[in-house]
């Protein structure tokens, strides 16, 4: 069981793990979701929000789940005592964690795909840009989302879809109504001195 938390399981020091999980937010217990204890803050914006608006809140950034299943490894980690502890020992008193890291890492792939499709889609939607052009640039950008959406601006063509996310309002302006004077009160203009009553 140690070997399973130590050989190319951990692949972050505690520090790093505890930097990641502090910046989420705890959750209270769930049965039906036990595995997990903390959430992310995002809430994602939609497919209708502008893309750099999506971007900066967060929709793409990588799932938190990774971070849950590291730390669940550590708290593993952190009940066992080599000196004393067999392997069916070890087994038995960390045998919910286990379940929790095999969990939580099922979830983060399943999420992790998700939110790259949603990527993709939210890409092309916003350029005039094939899917497999997309991916020979993406796949190959040293940087993060955000800055190789500024390059995507400066090199690719928006889509009017997009331009139109980008403009304040949305649709056609409101018509304006016009007050219509009665027929009755207008004056007729005719020419020459107006005709003599007797």
């Amino acid at each position: 069981m140690y070997s399973f938390i130590k050989e190319g399981n951990i692949r972050h020091s505690q520090g790093v793990v505890m930097e990641h999980i502090k910046k989420l937010q705890p959750l209270n217990y769930n049965k039906f979701m036990w595995w997990r204890t903390h959430t992310d803050k995002v809430v994602p914006l939609g497919k209708r929000a502008p893309l750099k608006d999506r971007i900066l809140n967060g929709d793409f950034n990588p799932s938190s789940y990774f971070w849950q299943a590291q730390l669940s490894l550590y708290m593993a980690k952190e009940k066992l005592d080599l000196s004393k502890h067999d392997t069916r020992y070890q087994l038995e008193i960390c045998a919910v964690d286990f379940a929790r890291h095999k969990r939580l890492m099922e979830d983060f792939e399943k999420e992790e795909t998700s939110r790259m499709a949603a990527l993709f889609d939210a890409f092309i939607d916003a350029f005039q840009i094939t899917k497999e052009e997309l991916e020979e640039e993406f796949l190959r950008w040293p940087g993060d989302i955000l800055s190789f959406y500024y390059k995507a601006v400066e090199f690719f063509r928006t889509t009017p879809s997009e331009n139109r996310k980008t403009m304040k309002g949305r649709g056609r302006p409101k018509k304006i109504k016009t007050e219509t004077i009665p027929k009755v009160l207008l004056i007729k203009r005719g020419r020459g001195r107006p005709k003599k009553t007797i």
